[in-house]
Parts: C-alpha cells; structure tokens; sequence
C-alpha cells in the first residue's frame, strides 16, 4: 500500500476545486497530513506499525529486562523533544511528524543491544548510556535531512544505525541474556557464564541449562559471532581440522534458542518467532505487501544454499565450496539447509524484511518490481552476512537495494493502452 501524503482542506468541494489563495496557506499548513489510499491519517497508519513492532518489542523486554524497558524509555523522550525542536527548523521542519518519529526510534531501539543502558556496572568497562541517547538525537537530524514522512529513499534508522557501528562497534556486541528464572525482573548487566562447559551448554541449550546463581543472566558468545568466523573464513580450528558438520553439531546452540529468544543479540532481533508473528500482523492488517519478504526470503535461502563457503577448515587454511549441499564431505541437503536456518536465525534478516523494507519510502510501488526488489534484497542481503558481518549485512543490503527503487519504478511503470 503506497502512502500519498496530502493537505486536507475544506476549501474546495467533493466534486469541484477552488483554487487556493496565499490567504489560505497558513491554514493548510496547520491541518494534519492524511493517508489518501489508506483512509487513515498518519498517526494511525504508523500505530498500526508499532503494534506489529509490540511483538518483537515485547520478547526482547522479557529475555532482556527492565533495562531494555528504560533504554526504550530514555530513546523515546529525547527522540520526541528533539523532534519537536527540530520541526521548528526551516521548511524541513514542518515534514517532520511525532508519530513517524516514535515509529523510527522504536527501530532503532529494536536493532541496539540492551547492555547499552549501562552506569557503573563491573560487567563494562566503561559507562555507555550516552550512545543510546546520542543515537537517538542522530537519528531525528538524519530524519530532518533525509525529508519527512515518505520523502526519501534512503531510511534514516539505517543510516543512524551505521554511523553508531562505526563509533562504537566494540561497544555493541550483545554478549548477555537473561536466565529462565529471572526473565523480566533481572539486570542483563548482572551476568556470568554458565556452570556447564561450553560444549555441554551447546548441547543442552538455554532451556535444558542449570541455573547460575547470585546473577541474572548469562555471558555467552552470540551465535552470529561463530557462524560468521567459520562462513567468513578467518575461523582456524583447534584441532587438526574443522567441517561445517562440526561447527553445527558441537559449537552451535539448539536451533529452538534462537527461535524463541535465548540468545544474545539486539533487543527486537533474538526472538524469530515473535518476528514472524509481527509481520503476519502488518501483512493482515494490510499495511505491508507480503511480496516483498516472501521474495526476499526466497532469495536469501537461495544464496546461502548457493554461495560457496568453507566446508572444511584445515590449518592451511579453508577448503572453499560451491553448492555446498554438492560437495564430498560428507554435506548434504540437510547440513545446507540447517546452516541456512542458522544464518537466518541468528541475522537480522527477519526483522528487516518485515519492518524496514516493506517502508513505503523504499519499496517501489509497482507489483512486479516489488518481486525483483526482494529478490535482491535477500540475496544481496545473505552475500553480506556471509562474507562481511552478520549484524549489519543485511542492513548494508537494504541501504543499496533500496537506492534502486527509482530504476525498479521506471522499468515496471505502467503504461496508458491509448
């Protein structure tokens, strides 16, 4: 659903026009803005957004705690005053609207780590609650420069988000999560690594884990951090050598913790499911195409399963592979397609088809270019996180997919019969 933002007046009637005079324009410009196709104002269409974005939000508040829940807080307040200021600010200024920035700083709360919100505690070197609240400030400046509501077609959560990366990368590993029995209520900086060894806790699994008492949650390596060492080839085995068969059998966590949420990782991303869950939501209420993350889905799955990767690190080094499910070590269809799960569980692809790249702004608004835009999106998206990183690929993916919407539209606009 394409979203034409317009000014509503009642200076001309339902059948007619009247021209507008200079009189007129300090009235128009006051009236709120309206979502002509949908039937809805703006507020209510980007309502309808936060309350599929409440799932992912609420899984993260649980696995994550309350300091989740002040973070979010924090970022909402400081985003919405300096929105405010901000939209006194030249013509731009005016483009600017409160709903649109909550639903923007609600992203960028969900792909930060919760650990962010952090004062005096022994777990961090160093205090870092100024970079949530700086990132949020960043966030409405790139919202004032990149225009308002559907103005442009780049989406300033990316760019903002990237820029942090850039600041502060060694700050924004997730490294915790909360335990079982303190799922809310505990203090993710609180934490300590299980009691069981590394290889016996991968086989058991945040559920099965004995818990760790006097702290409140785990210090665990995330599985995108392996997954990425061993695709990326720059993992070097401890033994002799390293199959993919090994990395997915005895270093990585059940398939079902990262579905539900046991992970560390950002705040909205962890819980695969409660993802799905939210963007069934958006495509139910109809807000969203769903061509454009079944495609790029289709697309990513197709890449991972095609693009080649280490099937076998010696200490010479990796023993690349093409079509992975065809080689000779002993990797079949079923390997390929665990290791596909794995990418897609422990990225933030998920989230990112459903929330950033069905925006109105960056899809293009013909049917069928929506089909080659997810296309490739999912597998620029799967290329990135292979070989670069699998925090950022996919939104480094979408940043560049997205500048060819203008081309898409072009090549599939529609043409008169007559």
């Amino acid at each position: 659903m394409g979203l034409i933002i317009r000014r509503v007046s009642n200076l001309a009637p339902l059948h007619g026009t009247v021209p507008l005079t200079p009189d007129d324009l300090p009235r128009v410009r006051n009236l709120p803005p309206q979502a002509l196709r949908s039937g809805t104002d703006v507020g209510r269409f980007f309502g309808t957004f936060v309350r599929g974005a409440g799932f992912p939000a609420i899984a993260g508040l649980i696995f994550f705690g309350w300091r989740a829940l002040v973070m979010l807080i924090v970022m909402m307040g400081v985003g919405l005053i300096a929105t405010h200021i901000w939209r006194g600010i030249g013509a731009r200024g005016r483009q600017l609207h409160m709903g649109h920035a909550g639903w923007q700083i609600l992203l960028l709360w969900l792909i930060l780590p919760a650990h962010l919100m952090n004062s005096g505690s022994p777990a961090y070197r160093i205090d870092t609650w100024p970079i949530p609240i700086a990132a949020a400030i960043l966030l409405v400046i790139m919202m004032w420069l990149l225009g308002g509501v559907g103005a442009g077609r780049i989406h300033p959560v990316l760019i903002t988000y990237l820029m942090t990366v850039a600041l502060f990368d060694p700050l924004l590993a997730p490294s915790a999560v909360l335990q079982r029995h303190r799922l809310f209520l505990g203090d993710v900086a609180r934490a300590a690594a299980p009691a069981t060894p590394p290889h016996a806790f991968n086989k058991d699994g945040y559920l099965r884990t004995p818990p760790v008492q006097g702290v409140d949650a785990l210090l665990l390596e995330p599985p995108a951090t392996r997954l990425h060492s061993f695709t990326s080839g720059e993992r070097r085995p401890g033994r002799s050598w390293l199959s993919l068969e090994s990395l997915l059998r005895d270093e990585m966590p059940p398939l079902e913790d990262m579905i539900i949420g046991g992970q560390p990782g950002p705040i909205g991303g962890t819980c695969a499911v409660a993802v799905i869950i939210g963007g069934l939501y958006l495509l139910y209420r109809g807000v969203i195409d769903f061509r454009v993350p079944l495609c790029a889905l289709v697309g990513a799955y197709a890449a991972f399963l095609m693009l080649p990767i280490p099937v076998l690190i010696r200490d010479v080094g990796p023993h690349w592979q093409w079509l992975a499910f065809r080689d000779s070590v002993n990797v079949g269809w079923a390997k390929s397609i665990t290791l596909a799960n794995y990418e897609v569980m422990a990225g933030p692809i998920l989230l990112m088809i459903f929330f950033f790249a069905t925006s109105p702004a960056l899809r293009p608004m013909a049917r069928r270019a929506r089909v080659i835009y997810g296309l490739l999106l999912g597998v620029g998206a799967a290329g990135l996180q292979l070989y670069m990183s699998i925090p950022i690929g996919p939104y480094v993916a979408l940043l560049a997919v997205s500048l060819l919407t203008p081309l898409l539209d072009r090549m599939f606009r529609q043409h008169p019969l007559v």
